[in-house]
C-alpha cells in the first residue's frame, strides 16, 4: 500500500513558527511531475525540477504547491504540477529554510512500513522512492528508508513521532516510531554549498 505526504514541515522544532516559502519559476518545457513534499533542485538556467534522488545535489528545499494559470485563463494554486509544455508561467513554491524540520514516514525500502527507534537520531537516512506521487491528492510518494540509517545520506534524524500525541521523551528507549523527524542534508542545500554542480 502507497503511503503518502513526502517531508511535511514540521512546527515545534528548531524552527518554531511559520515555515519560510519562496517562489521560483518551473520551466514551460519541464518534463517531470512535482508533488507537495518532494526535494527540489536548481536547473542550470535558473528554474527548478524535482530531484529526491540519492545523488541530488542544488536542493533548494521542499515543494509547498504549484501556482499557474488554467485553460480558461485563471491562476491556480495546487499541491502538484503535472507535465504541461504550454505554459510559461508556473510557479513553485519551496520551503528554503535550511534549518527546517520535517516530519516524514519511515519505511523498508521496497515501500512497506516500517520504523525506528530514539537510536536512530543523530544518524542520516536515504529516501525511498517505491511510491510514486499521488496524482489525486497531489502529495508526494517519498518515505525515509528504514535499513539505511548512516553517517552521510539525504537526511539527519533529529527526533521521532508516532503522530499520536504521545511524547517520545516519555516512552521507553526500544520504542518504535513509525515517522522520523529530519532536516535536509546540507551538504546538498544550494543555499549552503555555492557551486555545486
Amino acid at each position: 500500500m502507497a503511503i503518502y505526504g513526502g517531508l511535511r514541515p514540521y512546527i515545534g522544532g528548531l524552527t518554531s513558527g511559520e515555515p519560510i516559502i519562496q517562489g521560483f519559476k518551473i520551466a514551460s518545457a519541464e518534463g517531470d511531475d512535482l508533488f507537495q513534499g518532494d526535494t527540489i533542485q536548481m536547473e542550470a538556467a535558473g528554474s527548478v525540477t524535482v530531484n529526491n534522488a540519492d545523488s541530488a545535489v542544488n536542493i533548494v528545499g521542499v515543494l509547498s504547491g504549484v501556482e499557474y494559470t488554467n485553460a480558461d485563463g485563471e491562476r491556480v494554486y495546487t499541491n502538484k504540477y503535472n507535465v504541461d509544455t504550454t505554459r510559461d508561467d508556473n510557479i513553485a513554491y519551496v520551503y528554503t529554510n535550511p534549518f527546517q524540520e520535517y516530519i516524514i514516514r519511515c519505511t523498508d525500502g521496497a515501500g512497506a512500513s516500517g520504523t525506528i527507534t530514539q537510536a536512530a537520531i543523530g544518524a542520516s537516512a536515504d529516501f525511498d522512492t517505491t511510491n510514486n506521487g499521488n496524482g489525486t491528492s497531489g502529495l508526494s510518494g517519498i518515505t525515509m528508508e528504514n535499513d539505511t540509517l548512516a553517517v552521510t545520506a539525504r537526511v539527519r534524524i533529529v527526533g521521532v513521532s508516532n503522530e499520536d500525541g504521545s511524547n517520545p521523551l516519555m516512552q521507553a528507549a526500544a520504542t518504535e516510531y513509525t515517522h522520523a523527524i529530519v532536516q535536509l542534508d546540507p551538504a546538498t542545500l544550494q543555499l549552503l554549498n555555492a557551486g555545486l554542480a
